[in-house]
Formats: structure tokens, sequence, C-alpha cells
């Protein structure tokens, strides 16, 4: 049982190393928030200016993650409707996500961590 549970853990170690373009997309889009929700708590933009810039930002990383969320739905048998619903869930989840960070950093000057 050890032996198999050290195999499937190397294997999927290896298997990240190799990237995964769907993730890859998903990083590529957080860090450019977290850089924009960065950049605001530096600068002290207001909540409403924050909140109006964010909806806007990163629109190539956007759309990079965007296509990739749809062509994995699709994948699984969705429908062309039902994959880009989720993308843009998906999409305006992480916006959100960032959005809240941003109110509870404005004050403190807190920063956010790209991932690696």
């Amino acid at each position: 049982m050890m032996m198999t549970s050290l195999a499937l853990a190397m294997a999927l170690n290896m298997a990240a190393m190799k990237g995964d373009p769907l993730d890859d997309a998903r990083k590529g889009f957080n860090n450019c928030l977290i850089r924009e929700h960065n950049e605001a708590v530096k600068v002290k933009k207001s909540g409403a200016e924050f909140n109006d810039a964010i909806q806007k930002a990163c629109p190539t990383e956007r759309q990079t993650y965007f296509e990739m969320l749809v062509k994995s739905e699709k994948s699984f048998g969705s429908k062309q409707a039902d994959a880009e619903k989720y993308a843009n869930e998906e999409i305006q989840m992480m916006i959100d996500g960032t959005t809240s960070a941003f109110g509870e950093n404005a004050s403190n000057g807190g920063q956010l961590a790209e991932e690696k």
C-alpha cells in the first residue's frame, strides 16, 4: 500500500511539472488579478474604483482562461452555451474573490501573493 501511494504521489508530481494548460491559464488570470489588487491597494483606490477596474482587468488572460474552460467543459460533453455559462461563472468567482480580498486589504495595505 505504501509503495502504491508513493508511486501515485510521484506520478502526480511529474504530471504537475509538465504543466496543465487549463491550470496554467487559471494561474495566469489569477496572478493578473492579484497584481491588479496589489497595485490598487498600493495607490489606495476606493472600493468603487477597484470594482470598476477589476471587472475589466486582464482581458487577454481572461479570454485565454475562458477559452480553455469552454474547451474543457465541451470535452466532457457539455453544450456550447452551458460551457460558456460555466466559464463565465468561474471567472466571476475569481473576480469576486479578488474584490473581497481588496475589501479586507484596502485599509491595512495587505498584499496578495502570486501563485507559482
